[in-house]
């Protein structure tokens, strides 16, 4: 049913963004997309995306579930240590250029802000 399918996005999406450290959702067209995700490769930082272009049905709910959260339903949302990144690409850079990006970084991931000490994880 169609609540089933909601409840199952909104449980995929509270895993995705509570066992990630820094987590996007993403589309493979979208140019912030690209932009967030190099930003943070500048970093070294691991990340975990999930591209809602390819999981169609499921892509569609899960960016309902990302409307409903965050009042946009917009790519990329970009979560570190739960918390949603304002602006989304070009925030992550505005934060990654005053060098914001590295302490928030730091503070999520014991001070390593590669994060990669933490196993990623997806919903498939």
């Amino acid at each position: 049913t169609f609540k089933e399918e909601v409840r199952k996005s909104a449980q995929g999406f509270k895993n995705l963004v509570q066992k990630n450290k820094v987590m996007i959702f993403s589309a493979t067209y979208c140019s912030y997309c690209t932009v967030a995700k190099k930003t943070l490769e500048d970093l070294g930082t691991q990340f975990q995306s999930y591209e809602v272009n390819k999981e169609g049905q499921e892509g569609e709910m899960m960016m309902n579930i990302v409307q409903a959260v965050t009042g946009n339903r917009m790519v990329p949302a970009i979560f570190i240590c739960g918390q949603i990144v304002p602006g989304g690409g070009s925030g992550l850079k505005h934060l990654a250029t005053s060098g914001q990006l590295g302490e928030i970084l730091g503070q999520c991931c014991e001070g390593d802000q590669t994060c990669s000490q933490y196993d990623k994880y997806s919903l498939h």
